[in-house]
Order: structure tokens, then C-alpha cells, then sequence
């Protein structure tokens, strides 16, 4: 008896949603800083990677837009870094990490 499509369809679809992800993902819970080029924003990290985060704002954002972080899970003392806003949702903002530049 073969799988049926829909349940073949979901499995994929979880499949290719992991391999979007390049780092694991860390729980967090705690306030985070960050900046456009004119606001300074108060919002709630509830996960991070080494790429990205995971922002629970109730702030107007748009893909593409580059934020300052101040990263609260870091172990440097105040460590600042460049981000762009990749996706947004009701709940939040969705960041990816500049690698190279530190603020």
C-alpha cells in the first residue's frame, strides 16, 4: 500500500522546510535593542542561530530593511550587529545576521 499524496506532500514540504535552516535554532527569551537609521525599538527575542533571529516586535518593518542589534546572547559585551529583515508575520520579524561586520 503506497503513502497517500497528501501525507507524501507534508513530509516534503517538512523536509525542505529543514533544509532551509542552515544553523540549529537556540531558545531565548529576553529583551533585545535595535535600531533604524531614525528609532531606537525595544522587542523580544524568542530564538536565535548563528545566522539569524527571531524578533516578537509590534514594530512597522519591511523585508529588505537593515536593523542595529544589540544581541543579548552574546558573550562579547556589548555586542552590536547588522541585520536584514528577511520575513515578517503578525507575531514578528524574522532578521538574518550580517557574518562579517560587528557594529
Amino acid at each position: 500500500m503506497s503513502t497517500p499524496p497528501k501525507k507524501k506532500i507534508k513530509e516534503k514540504a517538512a523536509k525542505i522546510k529543514k533544509e532551509l535552516r542552515k544553523e540549529p535554532r537556540k531558545h531565548f527569551e529576553g529583551p533585545i535593542f535595535y535600531a533604524t537609521d531614525d528609532q531606537l525599538y525595544e522587542g523580544e527575542v524568542k530564538n536565535y542561530s548563528v545566522s539569524g533571529i527571531f524578533v516578537k516586535t509590534r514594530g512597522n518593518f519591511f523585508v529588505g530593511q537593515w536593523l542595529n542589534l544589540a544581541l543579548p546572547f552574546s558573550k562579547e559585551n556589548n555586542s552590536k550587529r547588522l541585520g536584514s529583515v528577511v520575513w515578517k508575520n503578525i507575531e514578528g520579524i524574522g532578521v538574518e545576521l550580517k557574518l562579517e561586520d560587528k557594529l
